[in-house]
């Protein structure tokens, strides 16, 4: 798998994620799912050797965790800028083939 294999599969397991998973009625399945979630999107990230891309995927990762954690206390927040710009330096960094 080449390194924007990687990339696009950090990005899935972004979107993909279960931000929400604390407000579920089966408490420990989504909690157990979302675990193994991030412990797999820490595994894909440390096959990417670019460290800026490495770095703003992790960011990434926080900034959409914040999002929902707000979500879930009812706080409004914008994190659209913040998404854009690290999406910037993502894609920035993708190698060209």
């Amino acid at each position: 798998m080449n390194q924007s294999d990687k990339i696009h599969e950090a990005l899935q397991m972004i979107d993909h994620h279960d931000w929400y998973w604390m407000m579920s009625e089966e408490y420990t399945r989504s909690y157990n799912a979302a675990r193994a979630s991030m412990r797999a999107f820490v595994a894909t990230l440390k096959t990417i050797t670019n460290e800026s891309t490495r770095e703003a995927l992790r960011n990434l990762w926080l900034v959409r965790y914040d999002y929902a954690r707000d979500a879930i206390n009812g706080k409004q927040t914008n994190t659209t800028a913040k998404e854009a710009e690290l999406m910037n330096t993502i894609t920035l960094d993708l190698p060209t083939n």
